[in-house]
């Protein structure tokens, strides 16, 4: 993707005249935005979004070193991915499992060790084999065929991010359908379309449109339509996210309760940590997540024990590091993150306000400096650097430093770096007033506040 993309939402209605490969439609379609050179259309009959022309990309020799280790130990969403197939997967069934465009093979592997299932995926760029090498998985490196053994099926086809990249969808999705089992559950996400608006933060903006390597942002009822005529006329849409989730099947799907999820995500963390070799970049993505989720559902006592050193540094050097390889050179790349969460465990749990907010500071710039040097790989820097910053003025006031707390919310109104969250807004007004109060502040409802941000 090149760096320094200009997103530039178009107010000139600008047309191209092409078939959208989503619904087939030859009219006229508007240009919704310009990246750079690459122009984005709207189709007026499906309102799918389509790069014209199609940008062109060698999978199999897509990716770097550096590309992976940032998936491995920062972007991969191994916690979504896995609940999104799990919702599929009943308790105690015997099955199997087919990831197509299966990238690490997280997916593959959070199957495997949580329900057992055979798991099987195909991969053709450098992300497949590094996986199937260090995860220990059944990943072929090579574009997934039309199934050659139609007696080879599989209970769940997944495919989380792949189809907003294929020219021809149609065709595709004859590629998932022939290894289906008459009752099996395709669980398939892409870029919703309708995040594609101003109001949408650049990074988020950056990774939904990713220039240069998407062809077609899919809407719903265009999806929806493909899935129906290759013969899946049932399907589930969820649109709660930035991308799109979709549940196609033959005949009615079943839906397993989302209780208890949580424990089998952290089953899945302490059991791939167990096995991943100590001080690799899969041992510090995976013990970043356990520390995470922990903090993210109360579970203090499980985040102490996961915490490592390296996931911390309260006292970064940043003003030194101009790209991201300078980035990865000092620090793990979940390192902004880690730091966060780091200082939230110290400002709930411990109650040990200054260096939690030395830690939070710490975060923020970390953040700020992932933003800088690359924004379309940091969304989720885009959304803590605000909370960091939030989170280090609640604790300054605790600890009695009423004027550096205000000092700390100041710097969030200047907003130079990203969108304030929403749910962030409140709490932001509130601790205002309390601090021109001078009065403290951190009871229940502060902590139940943070352990819901991320629910």
């Amino acid at each position: 993707m090149p760096e320094n993309n200009t997103i530039d939402f178009d107010r000139a209605l600008a047309a191209a005249e092409f078939v959208c490969p989503a619904c087939r439609d030859s009219n006229l379609k508007a240009r919704v935005l310009r990246v750079d050179a690459m122009s984005l259309y709207r189709c007026g009959q499906c309102a799918s979004l389509i790069y014209d022309p199609f940008p062109s990309i060698d999978y199999t020799a897509h990716t770097s070193p550096l590309g992976i280790r940032n998936y491995v130990e920062m972007s991969a969403s191994i916690d979504t991915v896995a609940r999104n197939i799990l919702r599929v997967v009943p308790d105690g069934s015997i099955g199997r499992i087919l990831d197509i465009g299966c990238g690490f093979g997280f997916a593959l592997d959070a199957v495997r060790t949580i329900a057992g299932w055979e798991a099987m995926g195909f991969e053709p760029s450098q992300y497949g084999g590094s996986g199937r090498d260090q995860l220990g998985l059944d990943i072929i490196r090579d574009f997934a065929p039309l199934n050659p053994n139609p007696h080879c099926l599989y209970n769940v086809v997944h495919c989380s991010e792949v189809i907003e990249h294929i020219h021809d969808p149609a065709a595709f999705l004859a590629i998932l359908t022939s290894y289906l089992s008459e009752d099996g559950v395709i669980v398939l996400t892409t870029p919703n379309p309708e995040r594609i608006n101003p109001t949408t933060a650049r990074s988020t903006l950056l990774a939904l449109l990713s220039p240069g390597a998407h062809t077609i942002l899919f809407s719903d009822e265009a999806l929806t339509r493909l899935f129906e005529e290759a013969g899946l006329t049932f399907v589930a849409v969820d649109k709660s996210a930035d991308s799109t989730l979709f549940y196609a099947s033959r005949r009615p799907i079943e839906f397993q309760t989302a209780e208890g999820w949580q424990g089998k995500i952290l089953f899945y963390l302490k059991a791939a940590l167990s096995r991943a070799q100590p001080g690799s970049s899969l041992a510090v993505g995976l013990r970043y997540r356990l520390f995470r989720a922990a903090i993210d559902h109360g579970m203090y006592e499980i985040a102490e024990q996961s915490f490592d050193p390296i996931l911390a540094d309260a006292r970064p050097r940043v003003d030194d590091i101009s790209s991201l390889t300078q980035f990865a050179g000092r620090w793990p790349l979940c390192i902004a993150a880690s730091t966060y969460y780091r200082g939230m465990l110290l400002l709930i749990h411990r109650g040990d306000y200054m260096d939690a907010a030395e830690h939070l500071h710490a975060a923020h710039l970390l953040c700020a400096k992932k933003i800088e040097i690359d924004p379309a790989t940091a969304g989720v820097e885009a959304d803590l650097v605000w909370r960091a910053k939030y989170h280090e003025a609640l604790s300054l006031e605790n600890s009695g430093q009423h004027r550096k707390a205000m000092s700390a919310l100041d710097a969030i109104d200047g907003r130079r770096l990203a969108e304030v969250p929403q749910d962030l807004e409140a709490g932001i007004a509130e601790l205002r007033k309390t601090i021109e109060a001078s009065q403290p502040v951190l009871n229940a409802a502060s902590a139940s506040f943070f352990r819901n941000l991320h629910n």
